[in-house]
């Protein structure tokens, strides 16, 4: 039983070090993993007649430039 201490410690560790690597990622790879993830369990849940939408993903750099709102010039502050 001693036998398997240490290799659920290195199992709870090895988690952990995943956790944190994953956390650190940028939030447009946590998305494109997401969507990855959808695409791979999208035609099992259409097997089962589940209705199934896939994100779609754009340009991130468009995206970003859609949503980033315009910066004002020193000559329109009041």
């Amino acid at each position: 039983m001693d036998t398997l201490k240490p290799e659920i410690a290195r199992l709870i560790a090895s988690k952990e070090q995943r956790r944190h690597k994953l956390a650190a990622l940028p939030f447009a790879e946590k998305v494109r993993m997401v969507v990855q993830l959808q695409r791979m369990a999208a035609p099992v849940l259409r097997a089962r007649g589940r209705a199934v939408h896939v994100w779609a993903l754009v340009n991130s750099e468009a995206c970003h430039e859609a949503m980033t709102p315009p910066r004002r010039s020193s000559s329109q502050n009041p």
